[in-house]
């Protein structure tokens, strides 16, 4: 199956269906655009140790847009490390009404970022290159964000050291996680819906699903501060 196939676009539509989220049939071309782009790139451009046409369809695309109906209206939204645009792109092809910035540490992912958000024609999105140690510092991502979001595949206390300072007072840090991930058994393990971590008391919520096709299970976290 070619990625740029309708056969691959129904596999986009009929696998977001299955996680109760709706992919046009203009929607699914635009990803399906991106997997091309993202598979010609990665001959020389090392972004994504996955390239079956499915895997790219169910694990990078239907995946990514797991968090869709959890982000509000008109939001701003950070993707920290982006890689190959996941899962901040797919979100945005599927809801227009987010501002979303990508960041990633390297420039040849930002690079190919920002040509294919051009080539897609996607307005109010950004690749931006940078370590988000030092962006998170910088007035003009300090605390702009409602939601900061990560395929994450670090710590969950490393994640919110790093995430934090992106995120506006009333905003969500949401980490997605696989079931492969060495942190994993610390999900596993949480028994409160409070926990403390980078010195922050947060609130927990816990979202599980599988991915349809290959039966995957992943888990969406979403950490919000726990006001006193």
């Amino acid at each position: 199956m070619e990625v740029d196939s309708e056969a691959w676009q129904w596999t986009v539509i009929a696998g977001a269906g299955e996680l109760g989220i709706e992919v046009s049939p203009e929607q699914a071309r635009a990803m399906s655009i991106h997997a091309r782009e993202l598979l010609q790139w990665n001959r020389v451009s090392n972004l994504t140790a996955i390239t079956d046409s499915v895997e790219v369809a169910i694990k990078h695309h239907v995946d990514s847009l797991a968090a869709v109906n959890m982000i509000p209206q008109g939001a701003q939204v950070l993707d920290a490390g982006a890689g190959g645009g996941f899962p901040g792109l797919p979100i945005k092809i599927v809801r227009p009404d987010l501002s979303i910035t990508l960041v990633d540490s390297v420039r040849k992912k930002t690079s190919f970022l920002n040509y294919t958000i051009g080539k897609l024609k996607l307005s109010n999105i950004q690749a931006v290159h940078g370590r988000l140690e030092d962006l998170g510092a910088q007035s003009a991502y300090r605390a702009k964000f409602d939601v900061v979001i990560c395929r994450a595949l670090s710590a969950l206390e490393d994640f919110v050291a790093l995430s934090l300072p992106f995120l506006c007072a009333r905003g969500s840090l949401m980490a997605m996680k696989g079931p492969q991930a060495e942190h994993d058994h610390e999900i596993d393990d949480i028994d409160d819906d409070v926990l403390v971590l980078a010195g922050n008391r947060l609130k927990i919520d816990i979202h599980r699903y599988t991915l349809p096709v290959i039966g995957d299970e992943r888990r969406l976290v979403r950490l919000t501060r726990a006001w006193l």
